[in-house]
């Protein structure tokens, strides 16, 4: 007998969880394992996030793997459900390792296949499996997503009844509500387990604030805040950020923004004419803002800034924010 371990990888979604039985079936080059229930699979291993492994035995190796079956069936006392896994990972016994991207929904009794991540052109997926789950999942394509004539004169749009007709995958409106939904009501347990719901109490210093939501810690909410004030995680999200389009790189820099190697390179390790001249010194410049008027919330009028952020390419490829102008006051930073 030979062992092959199976980890299965949650998806991080509220509504992904499943409490129905899963069963899996391996598919190599050489044969097939047999149909096999996930007995290491735990109810808490389909909760999201979560990781699980267990073991599929096999009389014989079953050679390079191309294919995984998965399928669900509903307990006699449980309801039908929805399951949606991110990934399988398999290894073999000869310590071949074996990646099955997923990321679908699986909300039936029939059987869903899987082709091993490794990319293949079409001539160069040889095996009858394989093959036949290409064609499978191609007519299945062909059928869920076709154009259609809304109105003569105006463009195609995909021919669906509803949003609610559309395959699971592409209902993402529906599945960030649910999201929403799921995030907010266990964050307002959370904070009435805590009694912080309705305290008027003043934060004291902003390290309280981690003590708020400690349940929801993740490694890179973790990440964010041990790394929040430094200028290099700063540039990252700025250009990592919802509108990195506006980072221009800088040749010359606005008369509206004076500033000096003495504000910018106060050790004298750099010269700004010269780091504009090899272009490195970059301009984020929200004059469009300039001049709006913003909302009145709860009869407070509101007001917009248009700063502008000048950031320098350091030799180690970071992004650093060396001068930040707000209205008339020029903040600068030093690293």
């Amino acid at each position: 007998m030979v062992n092959y371990e199976v980890t299965v990888f949650a998806a991080n979604h509220a509504t992904a969880t499943t409490l129905n039985n899963v069963y899996i079936k391996l598919v190599g080059t050489d044969g097939e394992s047999k149909r096999s229930w996930l007995t290491g699979f735990k109810r808490a291993s389909t909760l999201r996030r979560t990781v699980s492994s267990f073991t599929v035995s096999c009389p014989a190796s079953i050679g390079k793997l191309v294919l995984i079956e998965l399928d669900k069936q509903s307990l006699l006392l449980f309801p039908k459900d929805s399951w949606f896994p991110a990934k399988v990972m398999v290894k073999s016994p000869e310590g071949h390792t074996y990646n099955f991207p997923i990321y679908h929904w699986i909300d039936d009794r029939e059987v869903h296949c899987f082709r091993e991540g490794t990319a293949l052109r079409v001539f160069e997926d040889k095996h009858h499996c394989t093959k036949l789950s290409r064609e499978q999942e191609l007519k299945k394509r062909q059928k869920d997503y076709c154009w259609t004539v809304f109105a003569e004169g105006i463009p195609h749009c995909m021919k669906a009844e509803s949003a609610l007709s559309l395959p699971c995958e592409v209902r993402f409106s529906f599945t960030r509500s649910s999201e929403l939904l799921y995030t907010a009501a266990t964050g307002l347990v959370e904070l009435k387990l805590k009694a912080l719901v309705g305290c008027k109490k003043k934060w004291t210093h902003i390290d309280a604030i981690s003590q708020v939501f400690s349940c929801k810690r993740t490694d890179i909410s973790d990440y964010v805040q041990q790394h929040w004030k430094e200028d290099a995680f700063f540039g990252y999200q700025f250009l990592n950020g919802v509108n990195p389009m506006l980072i221009r790189r800088c040749t010359a820099l606005p008369s509206n923004f004076p500033v000096t190697d003495d504000m910018v390179f106060p050790s004298g390790q750099c010269n700004l004419a010269d780091e504009l001249k090899n272009g490195n010194i970059f301009l984020c410049d929200y004059k469009l803002l300039d001049g709006l008027t913003a909302n009145t919330v709860n009869e407070k009028q509101q007001y917009l800034m248009a700063p502008l952020v000048l950031l320098h390419k350091t030799p180690d490829d970071n992004l650093m924010p060396i001068a930040i102008q707000v209205r008339l006051v020029l903040k600068y930073t030093q690293y």
